[in-house]
């Protein structure tokens, strides 16, 4: 019975009638919720064929959607027990939704469950960046950045973002990068003799201005050795880069995008057309001091030439396989005191060159 009824559930979220939803909340209150699960579970065993990965999902869903979303999910990866680290990691930050539960008048909340398999059924096919529960686990796992150095430089850009003093978030930020830069060329000397794979991830952006703060990510990545590929429908960005180099660029990142909407907060002008040119500017100027930084650092790392250089031909390479025919598009400015107050607002942001390391 549930089978079935889940069957017109989807068929209500294809068609968009309301008439399958009263049949399915006429069998009452138990049978409809196992109805609605069961459609669920089938919608998201076709994500996960699709490339899908649990947070994913939930990122992806309207917000009014994410709860019942994330109950969905927790519930249906239960079922798997060998799940690559990635899946458990991002299930671990699901832990908190409980089973699928239809609240307040029934037909209503069979309405939002059809909602939802809507919003399910027309996400679209992605490059698969880790074995999902339904693939054979053909793929070893890369051995993640270590938890602790990732707290400290968590907790120092928290409070580069949080204090109200420039010079504090001054220090507290070259602190961090320094921290993860050292890291990241430790980690580049103790595996220089390996085969150096290249890692991919996705990077969810939160609207609006998603393409300016996708060139954000994108400066940032560059300058941090990884490439990028922005999905403007879905509002992530695609990375592609050595395990730690990602760490770098989403932590570095998503700390600049904190910066920028607090500096672009005390900005005079609140029109759309100059805020998208504040966000341009700022990843432009920021592009150009990580480059400068960058340029200073590669000087300095002779040493690391060649397994920097075996990096770059595997990022290349897993790149050009997960996004083939890629195209680049240019940004356009339409307000230039939005333009001009974006690159000062970059200019003051918490940046400093990584440190360097002996030849």
């Amino acid at each position: 019975m549930p089978a079935v009824l889940a069957a017109r559930l989807t068929e209500a979220a294809l068609s968009g009638g309301l008439d399958q939803v009263r049949v399915v909340a006429a069998a009452g209150g138990e049978v409809a919720t196992a109805a609605a699960a069961s459609a669920l579970d089938r919608a998201l065993e076709l994500l996960w064929r699709r490339g899908w990965q649990p947070a994913e999902v939930v990122a992806a869903v309207p917000r009014s959607a994410v709860p019942l979303a994330s109950s969905a999910v927790v519930a249906e990866c239960a079922r798997y027990r060998d799940l690559h680290p990635v899946w458990r990691r991002q299930l671990a930050s699901l832990a908190g939704a409980g089973p699928v539960r239809l609240t307040g008048p029934l037909e209503s909340a069979l309405r939002r469950v059809v909602e939802l398999l809507g919003a399910l059924m027309g996400l679209p096919q992605l490059p698969r960046l880790v074995p999902g529960p339904l693939d054979p686990a053909t793929e070893v796992a890369a051995p993640g950045v270590d938890q602790r150095v990732l707290a400290r430089v968590r907790g120092l850009l928290a409070k580069a973002e949080s204090t109200p003093y420039a010079a504090e978030a001054e220090a507290l930020s070259a602190k961090a990068q320094e921290l993860m830069a050292r890291y990241a060329f430790e980690q580049a000397v103790v595996t220089a003799a390996e085969p150096q794979e290249a890692a991919a991830r996705r990077l969810w952006l939160r609207g609006p201005y998603l393409a300016p703060k996708a060139q954000l990510v994108d400066a940032v990545a560059e300058a941090n050795r990884c490439r990028s590929v922005f999905y403007p429908r879905l509002g992530c960005v695609g990375l592609v880069g050595h395990e730690t180099d990602l760490e770098i660029t989403e932590l570095l990142a998503t700390s600049l995008h904190v910066q920028s909407t607090r500096a672009m907060s005390h900005a005079p002008d609140t029109g759309r057309a100059y805020r998208h040119a504040f966000l341009v500017a700022y990843a432009h100027r920021v592009h150009q001091r990580l480059t400068e930084a960058g340029d200073h650092t590669r000087l300095a790392t002779t040493a690391l030439v060649p397994v920097l250089t075996a990096r770059r031909r595997a990022v290349d390479t897993r790149f050009d396989t997960l996004y083939p025919g890629i195209r680049t598009r240019r940004a356009t400015i339409t307000n230039t005191s939005g333009w001009t107050a974006g690159l000062t607002a970059a200019d003051l942001a918490d940046l400093h060159p990584h440190p360097r390391v002996a030849g």
